[in-house]
């Protein structure tokens, strides 16, 4: 809002920035760009070689460049960039990460990332003996337990950072 402290509103879309960005990174696959050509018979002046010239930006209060993303609006160079290490900083993290989770006493181990993707599935000798069946509910219960692990790490993974990166921002304006 208008009413906003410069500070928490700076915070504000940061947090959701990042939100935006660590749910893309996560969830989404990349895109190919879809270019469009203006109609031929556009309103805008033309310039000498045939092109619009270019719309003066605004220049936000900060100072710097500002981009326009869809749901969060303007957002300026300077908070784009902090998004942007932080979904680096979070993505060395959760490689990072491993979980592992046992099963029939021991004798099958599951290890998952941490985006929760898994990794390996290790079975001994001796679980070879229990069968087949054994084998296979022992594989899932373990999948099962090392996914839900992963998750709840991945969590806490990425309300720490939130905490850093907030903290930094508070230290950054207390300069």
């Amino acid at each position: 809002s208008d009413t906003e402290p410069r500070p928490a509103k700076m915070m504000r879309r940061l947090c959701v920035a990042v939100s935006a960005l660590a749910t893309a990174t996560a969830f989404l696959a990349p895109t190919t760009p879809v270019l469009r050509r203006a109609p031929a018979e556009s309103t805008l002046p033309r310039s000498l070689f045939g092109g619009a010239p270019p719309a003066p930006e605004p220049t936000p209060p900060g100072g710097g460049k500002t981009m326009n993303i869809p749901g969060l609006g303007s957002v300026s160079e300077e908070e784009m960039k902090l998004a942007m290490e932080f979904r680096n900083k979070m993505g060395e993290r959760m490689a990072a990460i491993v979980v592992e989770s046992t099963a029939l006493g021991g004798k099958v181990k599951v290890s998952y990332d941490g985006s929760g993707s898994p990794l390996k599935v290790e079975i001994s000798d001796d679980a070879l003996k229990e069968g087949d069946a054994a084998i296979s509910s022992a594989v899932v219960e373990a999948a099962k337990k090392a996914q839900q692990d992963s998750i709840v790490k991945m969590k806490q993974t990425m309300m720490s950072m939130q905490q850093e990166i907030a903290q930094q921002m508070q230290q950054q304006m207390g300069k």
